[in-house]
């Protein structure tokens, strides 16, 4: 028999409430409420009467994300970015997402990283080069703004390669440049870059006119196919899926490194051994898709990095039937939020969890992490597609940096973080860079 409603276990916490219209309220509220519930409540959104419910265990949030994935859509926090991303592969769901997913995957697999990597290092040694400009010219380094600036390079050059060249010599400027320039996403930007439409259909019209296919994921992406109908990808969704990549390909790229160089800049016991890894691994030159699996403390730095400053910092979800989530009853219709900010914090998983220890993340410790505890590209069927070209890419840029320049962060600066789509430092991080050569 059926237990009635009210017999049921469910979360506690009474009368809390989550303003949705103040995103930067958010973290902070969630973070005074796990202090007085521990790693699960619930609370409400105002003006709603469903319930939303807080999850910051493992097991909690491998049961919505992993096993019974099948019965939680994406939640409340994408359709704040759907007017932003249209129905892109980060928003989509049911076989619209399960055929654009198969149609996306084989983009990101090992061959095709292996053809980006020099794309990566010469990104990489522009960023290098614009750090010893300011050198010479005895600047700061707004470090902030030079990593968003090299993610976004990268991820435009893998989209549209030759073609970004082209259309930057035609007009003199680059158009996505708004992305880094403008910090709001609001309604305005979404329009804006929305615009950006334009000019990739441009490219693609291009491209089929002048029977040319560059090596890039645009090319890949005009080239995608239903396996079973061999039926192309629509036209509207070749356009969702590059601003999709060029939006999540970039932000979680650029706020990750730049943690990693504030947490790095801080411990320079790190530094050095970061440090003595490149220099026995590369010995000066810029690495080689078979120097990645060898560079293991720099991978085990970033993946530190992104557990205390998880660029994708809030996973949501929301069930579309009734459900259990580990002994917790769950009436279809409920909001689910999932912290990756929590779950990293959690004492019973991580030890000393503010500490910046990249050791958690050496093999032998790794190997002991339920699946749920690290959730920096979140897990199950809709993990993040492009994980493996995000760690490529920061490795290599972390180990070519570091063996030219070192960074001291500036005194005096309000360290605050800003968590909205994405954990961004609410100010401009500055760094004094000197040249280890």
């Amino acid at each position: 028999m059926q237990q009635p409603l009210s017999s049921r276990h469910l979360p506690p916490g009474e009368g809390h409430t989550i303003d949705l219209q103040n995103l930067d309220s958010i973290l902070p509220t969630l973070l005074d409420l796990q202090q007085r519930h521990g790693d699960h409540f619930k609370a409400r959104f105002s003006g709603q009467d469903s319930w939303l419910y807080v999850l910051s265990h493992p097991d909690m949030a491998r049961h919505v994300l992993a096993r019974n994935y099948r019965n939680y859509r994406k939640g409340v926090g994408i359709d704040l970015v759907n007017v932003l991303l249209g129905r892109g592969i980060m928003v989509s769901e049911g076989d619209l997402w399960k055929r654009q997913r198969k149609m996306l995957q084989p983009m990101f697999n090992r061959d095709n990283l292996h053809r980006l990597t020099p794309l990566m290092t010469d990104c990489t040694a522009q960023f290098i080069k614009r750090l010893q400009a300011d050198i010479a010219n005895d600047e700061p380094v707004n470090i902030t703004e030079a990593t968003g600036h090299a993610a976004l390079n990268f991820i435009l050059y893998a989209l549209f390669s030759e073609d970004l060249t082209r259309l930057i010599d035609e007009t003199g400027s680059n158009p996505f440049l708004m992305v880094t320039d403008e910090s709001a996403r609001d309604l305005l930007f979404a329009r804006r870059f929305r615009g950006l439409s334009k000019l990739i259909l441009e490219m693609i019209e291009r491209r089929k006119k002048e029977n040319r296919r560059p090596f890039d994921i645009l090319s890949m992406i005009m080239d995608a196919s239903e396996k079973s109908t061999g039926e192309p990808m629509p036209q509207k969704q070749q356009l969702d899926e590059t601003l999709t990549l060029i939006i999540a390909g970039h932000e979680t790229t650029a706020s990750a490194l730049n943690w990693t160089w504030y947490l790095i800049a801080q411990h320079p016991e790190i530094e050095q051994r970061l440090l003595a890894e490149a220099r026995q691994v590369l010995d000066g030159r810029a690495p080689s898709p078979a120097d990645i699996a060898s560079l293991t403390y720099t991978r085990q730095v970033l993946e530190e990095a992104m557990r205390l400053y998880p660029p994708g910092w809030l996973l949501t979800r929301r069930a579309i039937d009734e459900d259990e989530i580990c002994g917790i009853y769950t009436p279809a219709g409920t909001d689910i939020f999932i912290p990756p900010y929590l779950v990293h914090r959690h004492p019973e998983f991580w030890e000393n969890p503010e500490q910046f220890d990249p050791d958690r993340f050496a093999p032998e410790h790794k190997a002991r992490l339920p699946q749920g505890a690290y959730l920096a590209f979140s897990i199950g069927p809709r993990n993040c597609i492009g994980e493996g070209m995000a760690l490529y890419e920061m490795i290599i840029h972390i180990s070519m940096t570091i063996q030219s320049i070192h960074l001291q962060l500036l005194p005096d600066q309000h360290i605050e973080l800003q968590a909205l789509v994405n954990l961004r430092s609410r100010h401009d991080l500055y760094m004094q860079a000197t040249s280890k050569q």
